[in-house]
């Protein structure tokens, strides 16, 4: 029931279900310009879970925090850097997951509980039972669901890229849908409740229940059977 949030800037996170009770979050830095120190991953620990972040010492060299202005350093002439921290990340079972990354895409494998997965310049690839939030900016979304067991709203976004989610067979969901430079392409029977337009679509799979949110400007949306 604690949560797993994983913050990194440049460089790929993937997740995997661990063997047993214990997390574990391994880091390797590749160096490719400047001072790689400027560059460090750290751990907080709270009430409620931890969070591991990459940091940026540039602007505070005392830094120890994950909260803090994360200048990357880049262009700044003598004192630019760059540096990818690729995150391998083992949660064990029923700990919810929250991962933020700026440029990179995101592998999470296994996932049983809730998860909130973000990036901006990166793909996301997500294996589970349902999230709260997989989205992204510059790239796909792809989506296998074991279960349809989210609570509330899945809402999966991304502005240029396309949207491929599956699911089992026996789907109920309220579902919605946008997009505006794409197609829609569903093996499931979508009842539609308030019409269906060229750009967007509100419907129901199945009994309905637990709500769906897609979005794309650029892509398309496609929805499979496991």
């Amino acid at each position: 029931g604690d949560r797993m949030e994983i913050s990194n800037i440049n460089g790929n996170i993937d997740v995997i279900r661990a063997a047993g009770r214990t997390a574990e979050v391994s880091v390797t830095k590749i160096v490719k310009k400047g001072d790689g120190s400027m560059v460090k991953a750290i751990m907080e620990e709270g009430g409620s879970g931890m969070h591991v972040c990459t940091i940026y010492l540039n602007q505070d060299p005392n830094r120890r925090t994950c909260k803090g202005d994360n200048n990357t350093g880049k262009d700044r002439g003598r004192d630019s850097f760059e540096v990818d921290m690729r995150y391998t990340v083992r949660v064990p079972a029923g700990a919810r997951l929250t991962v933020d990354d700026v440029n990179g895409n995101v592998t999470v494998t296994g996932a049983d509980a809730d998860s909130k997965i973000n990036t901006v310049n990166g793909d996301i690839s997500f294996d589970g039972i349902g999230a709260s939030t997989l989205e992204t900016v510059n790239g796909k979304v792809i989506g296998s669901f074991s279960g349809a067991a989210w609570d509330g709203t899945m809402s999966v976004e991304t502005v240029n890229g396309s949207v491929e989610l599956t699911f089992p067979a026996d789907l109920s969901a309220d579902i919605s849908g946008e997009m505006v430079n794409g197609s829609v392409s569903s093996v499931f029977p979508i009842t539609i409740d308030k019409g269906w337009g060229p750009k967007s679509f509100n419907g129901r799979i199945g009994a309905g229940g637990r709500k769906l949110k897609i979005e794309t400007v650029n892509g398309a949306i496609t929805l499979k059977k496991r």
